[in-house]
């Protein structure tokens, strides 16, 4: 294989990489859109808006720490680009 030969392949595979990076990035920030509405549906529902209330749920909580690990995967994803 040649040494141009090479460097298509490499610059085909980085391009296809960013591409899939770009979508990802995106598919978690719909995710991340989704759990926020979920989480204001059950909040709503109960009628209790403060996460460090005894009475807040418990699946609520778990949607927030999901929520703000994906955040925080985003911002990682966005500073490699």
């Amino acid at each position: 294989m040649s040494t141009a030969s090479r460097f298509e392949t490499l610059t085909t595979r980085s391009v296809l990489i960013q591409e899939k990076t770009e979508t990802f990035i995106s598919d978690l920030r719909r995710l991340v859109h989704l759990l926020e509405a979920n989480i204001d549906a059950d909040e709503e529902r109960v009628g209790i808006f403060d996460p460090t209330s005894s009475n807040y749920p418990d699946s609520t909580r778990q949607l927030r720490m999901r929520r703000e690990k994906l955040i925080a995967t985003l911002f990682r994803l966005e500073e490699l680009r």
